[in-house]
């Protein structure tokens, strides 16, 4: 695993950011997160290297992989500063955000519309779908569409458990997958991921040959890139009719959030 990466698990919150700490968000320094990104597609490219090394050498896809992560970031570091992103802390922003073909239930014309960018690996995001995301459902029904976007930034398990996500949801299983995923969190080898697959009751032929399908990475990179355009750096963040709200936040906080959209439609909350 590369420096920077286990640097990113270690220190899921920097000690001198009291607000970040208050906010139950899992924020990463935004030059490493361009640097993952980057790694994120050589770990595409490494995957497919390993095939044909490993038929050639003793090294193991694993350590292919990691090696091919390793280079990115710090080949990527030498040669990116800090770019300027949109601010999610203002007051009153209000940005487009795509609901893009990502897994969501709810009515697609339902009032309220709630993005996440959420990694599978993230502690913050399973305490969201435990604690949070049930009363959501609970209170507000069909009022509310809520859609699941990737932000695959904690290394490359969590782009492997993205990719198992967008396989299941090819076969209609999306979120009895999502919730094995977060019940498991972070036991996520392949054999794990299968298992998953199997549990959800999923065509396990397919599924397997989707994990090895390149442009389902795509689709994960591209969500976690969409995800920084709109000035993301952390896990969860979260965007109510285009609002953001940043962090796994109390039921009250978004259900104020909700009320006052539910107010402006016309819709009684």
């Amino acid at each position: 695993m590369s420096d920077a990466i286990q640097n990113i698990q270690e220190n899921p919150m920097p000690p001198e950011d009291e607000a970040t700490a208050q906010s139950e968000v899992f924020v990463i320094p935004h030059t490493v997160f361009n640097n993952v990104v980057i790694a994120t597609v050589f770990f595409i490219l490494g995957g497919l290297a390993a095939v044909l090394l490993i038929n050639n050498s003793a090294r193991s896809t694993e350590q292919v992989i990691n090696q091919a992560v390793a280079a990115a970031i710090n080949s990527f570091a030498d040669t990116q500063g800090d770019r300027p992103v949109p601010s999610l802390n203002n007051a009153g922003t209000r940005l487009e955000v795509s609901p893009d073909d990502d897994p969501s239930h709810g009515p697609a014309d339902a009032p309220v519309t709630i993005v996440e960018f959420s990694d599978f690996n993230c502690p913050y995001c399973a305490r969201f779908v435990r604690e949070t995301l049930p009363l959501l459902r609970e209170n507000y029904g069909d009022r509310i569409r809520f859609v699941y976007r990737d932000f695959a930034i904690l290394g490359p398990t969590s782009v492997d458990a993205a990719v198992a996500s967008e396989c299941a949801n090819e076969q209609s299983g999306f979120w009895a997958y999502h919730d094995l995923l977060f019940a498991n969190q972070g036991i996520f080898g392949r054999d794990r991921l299968i298992d998953y697959a199997q549990q959800a009751e999923l065509n396990i032929e397919e599924f397997t040959a989707c994990l090895s399908d390149t442009a389902t990475r795509d689709e994960v990179l591209a969500d976690t890139t969409e995800a920084q355009r709109l000035g993301a750096t952390g896990t969860p963040t979260f965007f109510i009719n285009g609002r953001p709200l940043i962090g796994a936040q109390p039921f009250a906080t978004f259900a104020a959030m909700i009320d006052e959209e539910l107010a402006t439609a016309g819709n009684n909350p």
